[in-house]
């Protein structure tokens, strides 16, 4: 088997992911995701409101309306795909859903087209910009921007095209100017947000390290205290009695022999749990500790399986968002504290297996787990939930392809 050695641990922390809030920030994105719905709704609204106004200047009213319809669907793929559920919003759903609104603003234009008396009111390029006001928070900054220069010059050449027909005259260029400023501003300001926003989340990051390099030492050092205190713990009630029994007795009996040996595979036990534990192992102990499993049960049921350490793979957010989950399971109220395992394989793309009895509404349990899940896909694992009557496994794992 292949074990997880120094460089593989490097390569899954390094591998490059996209510098999106959704990836930086993914919990503050979710609590965000309101607004593309919203926007979309004023999109669709607008475009109503606009086609109306058109009215008696449709050359092709099936068309108009066909373009609402396309604005529609964007607009219900756009706000389904954000969803914190079907985290991390991608690239082909990006391209896919600003190409329909396009081509939807270009049927529009089509279908007034020689009979419009204004582009002013036209509602493609609101549409459009009102869609990349929401996009930078899910994709790159750069990738945004490419596509509202292709979407304000596609826009804009429509308009230009238009010049001689419309009622003001004036020089092509301005109409071009009138339809793709609005697509380009409002872009700019998604855009100027999204990177304020991942800008401080990295400042913060970077303090959060430095803070975390700072306490490493004093951490390891009560870790050693910790170990020590439940060997002495060990001692005091069990062995010094036993040892004191015998100074009072003054012989030693067979029945003395075997009590010894029982006591030396205890000390031997504890140090070797001591020794192999994991940070999962913690975690999942300090969890169950608030449901009133004493620790050294819970370590000595062996109920986290990592002989490989694979935990040491993943990264600061990675162990934070883990940790929620691993706590938030430990407190549902339906929960066997003795049924919870954790299983880590696979070295080369380390995957983590949670299992555990809860008897619980899966409504319930979906409700509590959904966003940390989502929040772990957004920073570059795969993650889901089965449930099967009252047995739940949760899984996540780097994803074989490491596309983040």
């Amino acid at each position: 088997m292949t074990k997880l050695d120094d460089a593989t641990i490097v390569r899954l922390r390094s591998t490059p992911f996209e510098r999106t809030p959704q990836r930086l920030d993914p919990l503050g994105v979710q609590s965000a995701w309101l607004i593309v719905p919203l926007l979309s709704v004023l999109a669709v609204g607008y475009a109503v409101y606009s086609t109306i106004q058109h009215s008696d200047q449709l050359r092709d009213p099936a068309l108009a309306y066909s373009a609402i319809v396309l604005l529609l669907l964007a607009g219900i793929a756009f706000s389904a795909r954000a969803h914190p559920a079907l985290a991390p919003f991608g690239r082909g759903a990006h391209l896919s859903i600003m190409a329909v609104t396009i081509v939807a603003a270009l049927a529009f234009t089509a279908a007034v087209w020689g009979r419009n008396v204004r582009i002013q009111d036209d509602w493609g390029q609101i549409a459009i910009a009102l869609f990349l006001i929401a996009m930078p928070l899910y994709r790159p900054i750069s990738e945004v921007l490419i596509v509202a220069v292709v979407s304000a010059f596609a826009l804009g050449v429509s308009s230009a095209m238009q010049a001689a027909s419309l009622s003001i005259v004036t020089s092509p260029v301005v109409y071009f100017t009138v339809s793709a400023t609005p697509i380009i501003a409002l872009a700019c300001g998604g855009c100027g947000y999204a990177w304020t926003m991942t800008g401080q989340t990295l400042a913060w990051r970077q303090v959060a390290k430095r803070g975390q390099a700072e306490l490493d030492a004093e951490l390891r050092e009560t870790a050693r205290r910790m170990v020590g205190q439940e060997q002495m713990s060990t001692l005091n009630e069990a062995t010094v009695p036993f040892l004191a029994d015998l100074l009072r007795r003054g012989e030693v009996t067979a029945a003395d022999t075997e009590r010894a040996m029982e006591l030396a595979v205890q000390l031997r036990d504890g140090t070797v749990t001591a020794v192999d534990r994991t940070w999962l192992g913690e975690r999942l102990a300090q969890a169950l500790a608030l449901r009133g499993l004493d620790p050294r049960a819970t370590h000595s049921a062996r109920m986290v399986d990592d002989p490989d350490r694979l935990d040491r793979a993943l990264s600061d957010e990675q162990r934070a968002l883990v940790g929620a989950i691993i706590a938030t399971t430990a407190a549902l109220p339906g929960l066997d504290p003795g049924s919870v395992r954790i299983v880590a394989s696979n070295p080369e793309h380390p995957e983590f297996e949670l299992t555990a009895t809860v008897a619980q509404a899966p409504r319930d349990i979906r409700h509590a787990l959904s966003a940390l899940l989502s929040s772990l896909r957004s920073v570059a694992m795969d993650a889901n939930l089965r449930i099967h009557g009252q047995h739940i496994t949760i899984r996540f794992a780097y994803p074989e392809g490491e596309n983040r």
